[in-house]
Order: C-alpha cells, then structure tokens, then sequence
C-alpha cells in the first residue's frame, strides 16, 4: 500500500513538472520584440562630429542609456520593446538640450512559412539607423528680413502682421548623414516661441536675439487689407533675408454691360442739362483710381469735344479741380455713369443752336480699381477697349 502511495505522489509530481515546464513554454510564446537604434550625433552648425556626449531611450516609466563610442562617436541604444512611443534625450556639454518624441515602431511580419505564423509568437529583433543634429549655445542667429511684395508693383507698400513658427527640425543639411528619412528633430527647438510682429513699408527686420539658430521657421505674412495669407519658409542664422509674395484677394475688375452704343446727345444746347449719357456696369464696387490732379473726372473734362450746328464752344480748361467744361464722372457702388451738361460746358449759348455730336476723349487716362483694392487698377479704355466713345445724332 505504501508502495503504491509513492507511485501517486510520484507521478503527481511529474505532472506538476510537466504542467510547469508546458506552463513556461506558453509564456515564451508569446514573442519578443526587441528595437535597437545606432547612428551619431552632429553639431548643426559645422556639421562635425560629436564624439562625447550622453543618449538615453525613453518608454513608460524605463529609462535606458545609451554606449557611446568615442573614438567614432557612434552610439548603440536599446533595446525598446515594439509598440511603445518613446523620447530620446541627448546631453552635450556646450550645446543645447535635444529632447524628441517619437511614435511607436511595429515589428515586422513574419513570412508566411504557414498560415500559423503570427507576429505575436514570433521573436524579432530590428536595428535601426538615426542620427541627430546639436547645436552650440552660445550660437546667436544673426537678424532676418522679411520683405513683403505685391503683385502690383505701383501699389502701396504692404501693411500688415507678420508670424514666425518654428516648423521643422534644425538641421544645417537637407539630406541626413545616415538613413534617408530616419533623423530625429529636436522638439524642444521646434516648440521654441513663436514671433507675431505688426510691420509697414513692405518689411520688417526680426532681431537675431528672437530666433533660434538653425530652426526652420514657418513666416506667414497676414491682415493685409485686400490681399491673401502668404508663407515662405526661413533658417534662422543661414539666411539673412525672406521673401514673402502676397496675391489679392479680389476678382480682376471687369466690365459686365454698357449703353455706350445708343448714347445721343439731346437737339438742343441751351436748355438741357444732361445729355449723351453712358453707364457702365462693373462686376464688382468701383473706386476711381487715377492718380493725376482731379483725379477721373478732370481727365474726363480735358478730353471731351463737343460740335454744335452754329459751332458754339467750350468754356476754356481754366482749373484742374472744377470740371467746367460741362463733363460729369459719378461713381455709384457698381456703375460708372458720365454724361455732358450743356447749359454748364458751353462758353456762349446761341439761341436755337443743336449738339451734333459729343466725344468723351482720354478714357485710356482713366483709372478704376474694385473697391479697396488698389492692387487691381486698370483703365477705362482698357476695360471697355477703345479711348474714345462718340454720341452723335
């Protein structure tokens, strides 16, 4: 009986070693992932080297530091577990903190060798190659100009706000020294304070002390009355200057419909006091733009003639402000409407006298541009396609 009683215990024993022995065998299959990380550290400014200096891998609550090479400067950093986001903290005696924040990296997929094969029991390991850029702190980035040009370059100098946002990783390359792609940005550079500045003339120079050297900063030119948002992209401390082409925001002016065709001038010339009327028709709210001394309506003026049966004539040009000669310029929202005063424009009235015919002159002097937006002049001649309109009988 005691015989038997030791066969019990001991094949419960094996069991319990097999059972743990099976137990430990479900645990390692479960798989293992490990991600290692090489490359080297450069300072941005000279594009050397660094051969001392500290790296450390952050995931969770785990902190793991880095072998640094010294006689080649190239470091070796691991190993982190797939699936985990992770920070890469790098010391440099004499250069700025580098701190960066990265997303998780997957491990590969395993062949198919079987429709059994799963990422999840398998155990991997990855190797990967990213380098780095430092820079000295007592590097000062010199000053930037920004200079702001329109498309016009008769328009008024631009006014405005200006933003820089640091962007994108400092780096004094566009093309890393490793692995295409794999370079980790300092975002403790990237997250440097962003500059809002009020400019006029067109420019605005942004003191080296504001700018943080060899960041890439976002400049972003904005509240320019009329004019669209415009960007450039500027390297504080390897650039000295920006520029910053801004567009209208409005539609070209152009003309929808005029009577200019059937406009006639009344029989009469000494009782009449609007006739050979034309309106124009803009697609947008007009302005008058020219530029000379009594601006539209004076061109107008200068430019009319007028016939008449008996040949009476026109008050002589005597003021560049008054339009004596007769001419009316209104500007009313979308239209343009000008028309001849006899009774005003002719010198001496003769009694039963008849306009024959009434030429609107130097319509290619003339000026408009939409509404507020002095970017966009162009001439009445242009618009309508000819410098002179004659209304006749």
């Amino acid at each position: 009986m005691k015989a038997l009683g030791r066969q019990v215990l001991a094949a419960v024993g094996l069991l319990a070693v097999i059972g743990f022995a099976a137990g430990c065998s479900e645990e390692e299959a479960k798989g293992s992932h490990q991600i290692w990380f090489m490359g080297s550290i450069y300072n941005g400014a000279s594009g050397e080297v660094v051969y001392e200096y500290e790296i450390s891998l952050v995931y969770g609550t785990t902190t793991i530091k880095g072998k640094v090479d010294t006689y080649t400067g190239r470091y070796t950093l691991g190993p982190l577990p797939a699936w985990n986001d992770y920070g890469i903290a790098i010391f440099a005696n004499g250069f700025r903190g580098f701190t960066s924040y990265n997303s998780m990296i997957a491990p590969p997929t395993p062949p198919p060798a079987s429709q059994q094969s799963d990422v999840y029991t398998a155990n991997t390991t990855q190797t990967f190659n990213f380098d780095a850029y430092v820079f000295p702190t007592d590097l000062a980035s010199s000053a930037l100009t920004v200079n702001i040009t329109k498309a016009d370059t008769t328009a008024a100098l631009a006014e405005g706000k200006v933003r820089l946002r640091p962007t994108t990783l400092p780096v004094i390359q566009d093309q890393t020294a490793g692995v295409t792609g794999q370079l980790w940005a300092n975002d403790q550079d990237i997250l440097a304070s962003a500059i809002n500045r009020d400019f006029s003339n067109g420019t605005i120079m942004i003191e080296g002390e504001a700018l943080v050297y060899g960041v890439n900063y976002q400049v972003t030119v904005y509240g320019v009355q009329g004019y669209q948002t415009g960007s450039a992209t500027a390297r504080a401390g390897l650039q000295e200057s920006v520029g910053v082409n801004i567009t209208t925001s409005a539609s070209p002016l152009t003309l929808v419909s005029n009577n200019a065709s059937a406009c006639r001038p009344y029989m009469t010339s000494t009782t009449v006091t609007n006739t050979a009327q034309i309106t124009f028709n803009f697609n947008s709210p007009i302005e008058d733009a020219t530029t000379t001394t009594g601006k539209g309506p004076e061109v107008l003026d200068n430019g009319m003639t007028v016939s008449t049966a008996m040949g009476a004539a026109l008050k002589p040009n005597a003021s560049s402000t008054i339009s004596e000669r007769g001419s009316v310029f209104l500007v009313n929202a979308n239209t343009l409407t000008i028309y001849f005063n006899p009774f005003m424009g002719i010198q001496t009235q003769i009694p039963n006298d008849t306009i024959n015919t009434v030429t609107y002159g130097n319509l290619s002097s003339i000026r408009l541009q939409p509404l507020g937006h002095p970017e966009l002049p162009t001439t009445l001649g242009t618009l309508i396609g000819t410098s002179s309109i004659q209304c006749y009988m």
